[in-house]
C-alpha cells in the first residue's frame, strides 16, 4: 500500500460537481497540482472544512468513522503524515484508544496521535513477560534503562495489570488500558502543532493579521516549502 489513507472527496454543497480520489500523505512536489485539481469541485479551502469524505481506505480501519463527515483537506494530509511515522505498537495504541474513546472527528484523531502512546494495548496474550515489560516501559514514558528491565518480573507485572485493573476495554484492536491518558487539545482546529515529517532547513512561527479575523492568528512554516503551501 503506497499510502496511509486514500479518501474519495466531494463537495457537500455541490455533489453534482463530482468526486476526487486522493491518496495521503501528499508528496510536497505534488501538493500544488493537487490543490488545482480540487478547484473545479470548489473544495480544498485553506481554513474551511469543505471536503466531504464519501469513502476511505486505510490500514487504520478506525478512520472509517470519518466517512460522511466534513474535513479540511490539510487536516487529512496532516493526520496521514502523523500516522505514517507510527510503528505497529503505536498503530495499535492509536486505533485501540480511538475505539475506547469513541473518537469520530478529524480534530480528535489528530490530537490522539500525540498522546495515544501513553496507553497499553495487549494484542497477544501468549507472552506475559513481554506484555509486562512493554507495559512497564509505557508507564515510564516509552522507555527505561536496561538494568530496570533486567530486574523486572515482567510476568508478575502483566498479571497485576490484567487481574487487578478492570478498566481494560476489549476492542477489535486489542485490550486497551488508558493508564489515565487524557486527550489533550494540542490541535485547536486551526493551527497544526509543529511536526517535522521531512527534514527541514528552517522552521519558524509568527503572527499575521487578516480582515476576516478579530485577532492576530499564529502562522507556522517550514523551509523549503512549495509556493501553494506557503500561500495557504
Amino acid at each position: 500500500m503506497g499510502y496511509v489513507l486514500k479518501a474519495v472527496l466531494s463537495s457537500a454543497q455541490h455533489p453534482e460537481y463530482g468526486q476526487i480520489t486522493v491518496p495521503f500523505p501528499i508528496p510536497d512536489e505534488k501538493y500544488d497540482r493537487m490543490i488545482e485539481l480540487l478547484e473545479p469541485l470548489e473544495i480544498g479551502d485553506a481554513l474551511r472544512q469543505d471536503c466531504r469524505v464519501d469513502e476511505l481506505d486505510s490500514f487504520y480501519t478506525v478512520l472509517n468513522r470519518l466517512v460522511g463527515s466534513l474535513v479540511n483537506f490539510d487536516e487529512l494530509d496532516y493526520l496521514a503524515k502523523r500516522l505514517d511515522s507510527f510503528d505497529d505498537g503505536e498503530a495499535a495504541q492509536f486505533q485501540g484508544m480511538a475505539c475506547k474513546l469513541g473518537v469520530s472527528n478529524i480534530k480528535d484523531f489528530i490530537n490522539l496521535t500525540f498522546c495515544c502512546q501513553q496507553a497499553t494495548v495487549i494484542t497477544d496474550f501468549s507472552d506475559l513477560d513481554a506484555i509486562g515489560r512493554q507495559h512497564y516501559m509505557t508507564m515510564q514514558g516509552g522507555g527505561c534503562r536496561i538494568e530496570e528491565l533486567e530486574r523486572l518480573d515482567g510476568r508478575k507485572f502483566a498479571l497485576d495489570l490484567i487481574l487487578n485493573h478492570l478498566e481494560g476495554r476489549i476492542t477489535p484492536y486489542g485490550v486497551v488500558y488508558d493508564n489515565g491518558m487524557k486527550l489533550e487539545q494540542l490541535y485547536d482546529g486551526r493551527h497544526f502543532p509543529c511536526y517535522h515529517y521531512q527534514p527541514n532547513l528552517l522552521a519558524g512561527g509568527g503572527k499575521y493579521r487578516s480582515n476576516h479575523l478579530a485577532a492576530p492568528a499564529l502562522l507556522r512554516a517550514t523551509a523549503p516549502a512549495w509556493n501553494c503551501t506557503l500561500r495557504r
